[in-house]
C-alpha cells in the first residue's frame, strides 16, 4: 500500500500490544497519518470533524461495540477492515460488508486486507 494514494488511517483497538503492532505494520506499509483510539466514544467525537482515508476496527472495544463508528465510516464512503477475534457471523450487519481478518493476524494479511477494502469501495471488486 502506498502512502501517496492512502495517507491516513484510523485504528480502533483497545488491546495495547495489538494496537502497537498495528501501528508498526501500517507505518511500514507507508501510512504517515495514523490516528488511534481505544474507545468508540473518542473515535465518534473525532469523526465529527475528520475523515480518514481508510480505517482498521475491532468489532468491540471496552466501551462497547464499534457499530456506530462503522456506520459513520460507511456513510462517509471510508473503506474499513475489521480485525477481530469475534465471529463474523455474530457481528452487527454493518460489519458484514467489510473485509475481515482474524486477530491475531500476520502483517502481510493486514496490509492485503486494507488494500482489498480500498479496492472494494472504489468498485474494483
Amino acid at each position: 500500500m502506498d502512502a501517496r494514494t492512502t495517507r491516513s488511517i484510523l485504528i480502533l483497538e483497545d488491546e495495547p500490544l495489538i494496537a502497537l503492532d498495528h501501528d508498526l505494520h501500517v507505518r511500514q506499509a507507508g501510512f504517515t497519518q495514523i490516528t488511534m483510539f481505544s474507545s468508540c466514544s473518542a473515535a465518534l467525537e473525532w469523526l465529527k470533524s475528520n475523515s480518514p482515508t481508510i480505517a482498521l476496527l475491532d468489532v468491540r472495544l471496552r466501551d462497547g461495540p464499534c457499530s456506530d463508528v462503522a456506520t459513520i465510516l460507511r456513510n462517509k464512503g471510508v473503506p474499513f477492515v475489521v480485525c477481530s477475534g469475534s465471529s463474523q457471523e455474530d457481528a452487527d450487519p454493518v460489519f458484514t460488508e467489510a473485509v475481515w481478518v482474524s486477530k491475531p493476524c500476520l502483517p502481510e494479511d493486514l496490509i492485503t486486507a486494507l488494500t482489498r477494502a480500498k479496492e472494494k469501495v472504489a468498485g474494483y471488486l
